[in-house]
């Protein structure tokens, strides 16, 4: 099983969505995460999420009171909205990470992700590590055989990126570098992602 953590609003059109339960079988990725940026896109994926139990959403911060069951994290963009954040997982991408940040998130319990994770972000014990296509090439061989491969998430940024492209080279390269098996990687970082997010 696989949790994609990154899936662009304007890949899910109707052809996408025919071929959904396909998608699914053929790849084994089984929830679809949606970041939304706006109100427009957050009712988009609220929508989505309604008639599809695969996908799910995060609200950025100042949306926060929008949210339905639907939504599994909240996405902030700096320091000043970690307080606003009670009972929630976070998600955050890595060009907004800051050593300040870090230090301040790693003083909570918080749990949650780094989207497009790099290397060097890789300071947050209580998080996971989304890594995609472009952030993959910012890790050195030894970087990522030593992180936790439970640590390790996937996503595919669809449709910059196919999923036959998310299993056939992105999971495949990441199994190379750690000689660790892709079932592995994809099963053990999902279960991750479904614990941290309450899906478990």
């Amino acid at each position: 099983m696989i949790f994609d953590m990154n899936i662009k609003l304007e890949g899910i059109d109707e052809e996408f969505l025919e071929d959904f339960d396909e998608l699914i079988e053929d790849t084994r990725v089984e929830y679809f995460l949606i970041n939304p940026n706006n109100i427009d896109e957050l009712k988009k994926s609220q929508e989505l999420c309604r008639e599809y139990i695969r996908f799910k959403y995060t609200t950025p911060t100042e949306l926060r009171e929008l949210r339905d069951e639907n939504c599994v994290a909240i996405k902030i963009k700096d320091i000043s909205e970690l307080d606003l954040i009670e009972d929630m997982p976070i998600v955050i991408d890595s060009d907004k990470l800051s050593d300040e940040l870090i230090d301040s998130i790693n003083k909570t319990n918080t749990r949650g992700v780094v989207i497009d994770a790099k290397e060097s972000d890789t300071k947050l014990p209580n998080f996971a590590y989304s890594i995609s296509h472009k952030s993959l090439k910012s890790w050195s061989k030894k970087g990522i055989t030593d992180i936790d491969y439970n640590q390790l998430a996937l996503q595919s940024d669809y449709p910059d990126y196919s999923y036959e492209e998310l299993i056939d080279v992105h999971l495949k390269e990441i199994s190379d570098l750690t000689f660790r098996a892709e079932q592995i990687i994809a099963s053990s970082g999902t279960r991750t992602l479904l614990k941290t997010f309450g899906l478990l």
